[in-house]
């Protein structure tokens, strides 16, 4: 998983074409998060909100040029406080990261677009307490993921960027062992989908704001054993769940 960081984040800063610099955009943003969990027996499994927001700082290039194959790309870091809801009640951070790259080609005012992306998220939940007594751990969250889309210019200022996201592959890491005795457990999440929507206006030749909505919703995972003390004591598996983020930005284009 880090070589494909790695890949994605060096792959967008050497396929920028040269002498395109000044569509460079640095973001920052706020946005609304929650996310839940479902299990059969109870449909309210978890459910875990931002408090109150998310604040994330990126940088993208979305121009594109008619008749012309344009590598595109986002890369975005965030964090927020969440509060928890499950085995009782418990307020902890989170840290997420995005990239994604894009090879796109412009036709009239919308440019379709194909790419590779990366989510990954960090549950820093480890070491505290419940309100009902109950241990937390730390949880981390990997996707990879196709993004399928589209880029509308609506007009000179206007433009709307719109995404489907077919997940290829997810692992979630439970580290339990921050709960003594207990070993981590690794659970495959390979069936899943998302969907983005952007809208982007310009103020000025700089500055821009926007606005966004993400969905994202993963099926049950593939079952893993966990121990206990070194014994073979359970088996766990990441339930079904559903994200979503909306939330507004302002831009600054280099």
């Amino acid at each position: 998983m880090r070589s494909i960081l790695v890949v994605l984040v060096l792959g967008a800063a050497l396929l920028i074409r040269p002498g395109a610099a000044w569509s460079v955009e640095a973001t920052l943003d706020a946005y609304y998060w929650s996310y839940e969990e479902f299990v059969a027996d109870d449909p309210d499994f978890v459910n875990e909100v931002s408090d109150p927001v998310f604040v994330s700082l990126g940088l993208r290039n979305w121009e594109t040029w008619l008749d012309t194959l344009r590598i595109l790309y986002t890369v975005e870091a965030s964090r927020g406080d969440v509060e928890y809801t499950g085995s009782g009640t418990l307020d902890k951070d989170y840290y997420k990261f995005r990239s994604e790259v894009y090879g796109a080609y412009r036709i009239g005012d919308v440019a379709p677009f194909i790419g590779i992306g990366y989510r990954w998220l960090y549950d820093d939940g480890g070491g505290q307490i419940t309100s009902t007594g109950h241990f937390s751990y730390d949880r981390q969250s990997q996707y990879v993921y196709v993004p399928i889309g589209a880029i509308y210019q609506v007009t000179n200022d206007l433009r709307i960027k719109g995404q489907y996201n077919l997940l290829l592959y997810g692992i979630q890491t439970s580290f339990l062992s921050d709960i003594a005795g207990f070993s981590d457990i690794e659970n495959d999440q390979n069936f899943g989908w998302g969907a983005d929507i952007t809208i982007d206006y310009r103020l000025s030749p700089r500055y821009g704001v926007y606005t966004f909505f993400r969905y994202w919703d993963v099926d049950d995972s593939d079952p893993e054993v966990g121990t206990i003390n070194g014994v073979i004591a359970f088996q766990a598996f990441e339930p079904h769940n559903k994200t979503i983020e909306a939330g507004f930005g302002v831009s600054y284009r280099f």
